[in-house]
């Protein structure tokens, strides 16, 4: 079976901006559809979007991404059977860009999605039965989901600077358990919110985005729909601070809750959070500071799992690098970062080579593209973030995954 045709087209993500979409055709009239997530708080090692400029839709349009697409990628393999790591090693090398500079990120990852789809269709898997086939694992297994309930940083238009503040089921058995905690702590969350007159307006990613008095009021906010609720005993909170976007260079500084503080001073701060509240991880605590993260890790990693984002972007290098220094203990895994669907597997093997956690995440642009969904799956990673419990992009990974779930009790 062979490729026929592949078709692009500019369409917008969860935020009304421009994304990148990719239509596959196969020899059989079968296609396939792979679109590609954005975010805006990232990491400045992350790979390039391939953006129009100008004036159209603020200088983000994508039709360059979709010419790549269909002038220069498409002729490449047309008349080919699809074959995901032949086909990424040819985009990486015709690139020629250590950061896909040249074809951009989002065109090259649209196709090399679709290809992975098309090539399980064709081998006859499910997609997360073929990535881990390409993967060489022999089982699977379901991960568990970090909801993200409260928002701010980038994420938000309100006056509290860490970016997600999520809770993590730690004691279920299946993901339908797990998925049925977290709606009862963000319908219970919602109540308690407007109990102290907030806002329960939602966020990119589906979470509540309101003000706080200060810096402790969310977290004990959230700990009040814990306990309220009947399943408050089965969770720990996790942070993701986004802290690279707090670092102010001239300073060497972190702006932190209208002061600036310093890397030690954000370290001390989390060792007293852990002693107020059950935290289970903090993701992006430090910028991207190697020292300061080794730091971090001396002073917490005995308590916490420290997740890696904005430091590793998927890239199999960096978090070697992290693995070597031993500054971490788990990577967030987003596709989008690296631009090929073999290097994140390639990140992940190296994660999990080296008994590190893998977290895959989605962004806060997303599509309804499902794709994270089955790789967490085909992977087994640990954790997977997809966002609060509303708004259909976000649950449209959460629903792919009770789907699976409930394939597999049937198998």
């Amino acid at each position: 079976m062979k490729i026929q045709d592949i078709h692009a087209r500019e369409i917008f993500d969860s935020r009304g901006i421009p994304t990148i979409e990719c239509d596959l055709f196969l020899s059989d009239g079968t296609m396939v559809t792979a679109s590609v997530p954005s975010g805006i708080s990232r990491g400045k090692y992350e790979a390039i979007e391939l953006r129009d400029g100008g004036d159209r839709l603020m200088g983000l349009g994508v039709q360059k991404a979709v010419s790549v697409i269909e002038d220069i990628i498409s002729p490449i393999f047309i008349d080919r059977s699809p074959d995901i790591v032949t086909f990424d090693l040819e985009l990486l090398d015709f690139d020629g860009t250590h950061n896909k500079s040249h074809l951009g990120a989002n065109s090259i990852l649209a196709v090399s999605i679709a290809v992975c789809k098309a090539q399980a269709y064709m081998e006859g898997f499910e997609l997360y039965e073929f990535i881990a086939h390409v993967s060489q694992y022999s089982s699977i297994a379901l991960p568990c989901p970090m909801f993200n309930f409260l928002g701010g940083g980038l994420h938000a238009d309100n006056n509290f600077p860490i970016q997600e503040l999520l809770i993590v089921p730690t004691k279920e058995l299946s993901f339908y358990d797990a998925y049925n905690t977290g709606v009862e702590i963000y319908h219970v969350l919602k109540e308690v919110l407007r109990a102290h007159g907030k806002t329960i307006s939602v966020g990119y990613e589906g979470c509540f985005v309101p003000s706080f008095k200060n810096e402790y009021e969310a977290f004990d906010i959230l700990m009040e729909a814990i306990n309220k609720s009947a399943v408050g005993d089965n969770v720990m909170i996790s942070l993701d601070v986004a802290a690279s976007h707090l670092y102010n260079p001239e300073t060497g500084c972190y702006q932190w809750f209208e002061k600036e503080v310093s890397s030690q001073e954000l370290i001390e701060w989390y060792v007293n959070l852990i002693t107020r509240y059950p935290i289970y991880s903090i993701e992006d605590g430090l910028g991207q500071d190697w020292n300061g993260w080794m730091d971090m890790k001396c002073a917490l990693a005995s308590r916490v799992k420290l997740v890696g984002d904005d430091l590793f972007v998927t890239d199999a290098q960096r978090i070697w690098h992290g693995i070597e220094i031993d500054c971490a203990t788990t990577a967030l895994i987003k596709p989008n970062q690296i631009g090929t669907v073999t290097e994140t597997l390639q990140a992940i093997k190296l994660c999990k080579e080296n008994n590190w956690d893998v977290v895959v995440s989605h962004r806060s642009g997303e599509t309804n593209d499902t794709f994270i969904a089955d790789l967490a799956i085909g992977v087994s990673a640990q954790f997977i973030k997809a966002g609060g419990c509303s708004r259909g992009e976000r649950m449209a990974k959460y629903n792919r995954l009770l789907h699976i779930e409930q394939d597999l009790m049937v198998l």
